[in-house]
């Protein structure tokens, strides 16, 4: 990938978990609306929700590092002394 498209991926990326964050935060607003029965599954969905915003979180870390790396590498002429992620 060109350094273009790497930061084009990384900005996508924290734009979509910001916006599926926000998200969250509304759906988790309407919980006590709704009756009880229906609240504990919303919560259940809540969390799995939160779960993956994390996860997307840490893809975005390790996209980050990589990025750095590649970047590291290209200006010591294609040596890359970092750790593969």
């Amino acid at each position: 990938m060109s350094a273009i498209s790497d930061a084009e991926f990384l900005r996508l990326l924290k734009k979509d978990i910001d916006y599926f964050g926000r998200a969250i935060d509304r759906f988790e607003d309407l919980i006590p609306r709704v009756c009880a029965p229906v609240q504990d599954q919303w919560r259940l969905q809540a969390q799995s929700r939160r779960n993956f915003t994390l996860e997307l979180e840490i893809l975005l870390d390790k996209a980050e590092q990589c990025v750095t790396a590649s970047m590291r590498a290209g200006k010591n002429g294609g040596r890359s002394d970092s750790a593969v992620y």
